[in-house]
């Protein structure tokens, strides 16, 4: 796992008043790292040029092209002046050396956009869209220092935005770059040291992002077991039973002992799940919502939800529903799936707020930690292109999604999943987790089209990995 901030400024003061490491310094250390990484991406001879803003992020891009004069061919174009001391300060370095300053975006190797950093919360100028606009159509590599012009410090993407293949972050990870408007935008992420590792840059910290290595699949060590060491999953049928089939075979295929479809059950069951129409004595967890419909009326919701104090797996229509509030108020282990608009029902069921899903998209990460503020027991996983997982304080994000699970299913598959892990001893929380990397493991590891991924295949994958 890797910390994610929402600011750094304080990280940055910390380092001057702390470790005594001047605003000189870090920026030294940042440009060497953007220059860097342009040197990576560029062979001798190349053009570069460095679009640069007045303030401190301009100021890393024009003394990382200080930095690779006469390495590369390189040019900078300051379209709005500089206003900050250090802005000024790096241009009047910068001319010492005669590099070319341009007045227009011209034809080269590789941009540069300095233009603004992490901190931007206004509208682009029309200036600035325009030159945004002239770069992103170059066919050229496209770096992007800090933040690619036009994400604010929310996450949000402006009417338009830079669109690089990579991004260099500095000092640590910010959580705008990692919004699903973003995801689109940042190409692949690097951070930038500023003259400490980053150990000692970040401080303390709840929100994460996830890596591959922190998925813990259930495989199974002990010898001397049976089906009952694995845990017992229930999923309750609903309207559109083609759902909960869904969940039970990954829920079956993840390493549950025993899987039982609950509720009113139809023909083609999978052979290897179970059926009954009423909850059974024994069981681990219970996986509900998926294509529930109104198929069980009050009180046989209560039945199968309210009666027992089993944890809980909640997806889909369960998450429109009113009996949503009492379960979170009496079960302290249940876990919620939402994709975007479901989240928005949620919350205006639960009386948190009335948005929409275009409100939720734009501040995932608010409306997340709203969500937990009110309900800190519960785990929350809002699906989306980078997933956000929450619990109390702690905030995860999965950046590992594809497009590949953009298909009716994939989210059923994913509640099983999860329900198999609490059942076999996982907390909610270590289960969302994992399940949520495997999840999008299978899809990444798939060889079929991007279009073509099903949720049988989704189930089939699961015992691969």
């Amino acid at each position: 796992m890797q910390k994610i901030f929402k600011e750094v400024k304080s990280l940055d003061k910390r380092c001057y008043e702390k470790l005594y490491l001047s605003e000189d310094v870090l920026m030294e250390q940042a440009s060497t790292a953007l220059a860097n990484e342009v040197r990576a991406n560029s062979k001798k001879g190349d053009k570069v040029l460095f679009v640069c803003g007045s303030g401190n992020n301009g100021a890393d891009g024009i003394t990382a092209a200080r930095i690779l004069v006469k390495e590369l061919d390189v040019s900078v174009y300051i379209p709005i002046g500089v206003k900050s001391e250090m802005a000024a300060l790096q241009l009047k370095r910068l001319r010492a050396l005669h590099v070319k300053v341009v007045t227009s975006v011209i034809d080269v190797d590789l941009y540069v956009d300095a233009l603004f950093g992490s901190g931007l919360v206004r509208d682009l100028s029309e200036n600035i869209s325009l030159i945004v606009q002239q770069m992103n159509s170059k066919k050229a590599k496209k770096i992007a220092c800090d933040v690619p012009t036009g994400i604010d410090c929310e996450g949000k993407v402006k009417s338009v935005c830079f669109e690089a293949d990579i991004t260099v972050t500095m000092g640590a990870l910010k959580e705008s770059l990692f919004s699903d408007d973003a995801k689109e935008y940042v190409g692949e992420i690097k951070v930038a040291n500023l003259g400490v590792s980053r150990v000692n840059y970040e401080t303390k910290q709840s929100s994460l992002l996830l890596e591959e290595s922190d998925m813990k699949l259930p495989y199974r060590s002990n010898k001397t077991v049976n089906k009952g060491s694995f845990g017992h999953v229930v999923v309750i049928s609903g309207h559109k039973e083609g759902a909960s089939r869904l969940s039970a075979l990954s829920a079956f295929n993840f390493g549950a002992g025993l899987v039982t479809l609950a509720g009113k059950n139809r023909s083609n069951m999978p052979l290897c799940i179970m059926n009954s129409e009423t909850l059974p004595k024994k069981f681990s967890v219970v996986v509900a919502g998926m294509g529930l419909g109104n198929i069980y009326g009050d009180e046989k919701l209560r039945d199968f939800l309210l009666l027992h104090v089993k944890p809980l797996v909640i997806d889909a229509d369960l998450l429109h529903k009113k009996i949503i509030k009492d379960i979170l108020e009496k079960n302290e282990n249940v876990v919620l799936t939402p994709h975007p608009k479901e989240f928005a029902s949620l919350l205006k069921v639960l009386d948190i707020a009335d948005v929409d899903t275009k409100d939720i998209q734009s501040k995932r990460f608010h409306w997340a930690r709203e969500f937990t503020k009110n309900f800190p027991k519960t785990v929350l996983v809002l699906k989306g292109a980078n997933t956000i997982i929450t619990k109390a304080d702690e905030l995860y994000i999965n950046p590992t999604g594809t497009p590949k699970l953009a298909k009716g299913g994939s989210g059923d598959v994913l509640a099983g999943m999860i329900g198999s892990l609490i059942a076999q001893n996982y907390s909610p929380l270590e289960a969302a987790l994992s399940a949520s990397l495997a999840h999008a493991k299978v899809a990444n590891e798939s060889k079929c089209a991007s279009f073509g991924l099903t949720p049988e295949d989704l189930c089939e994958g699961i015992k691969w990995l």
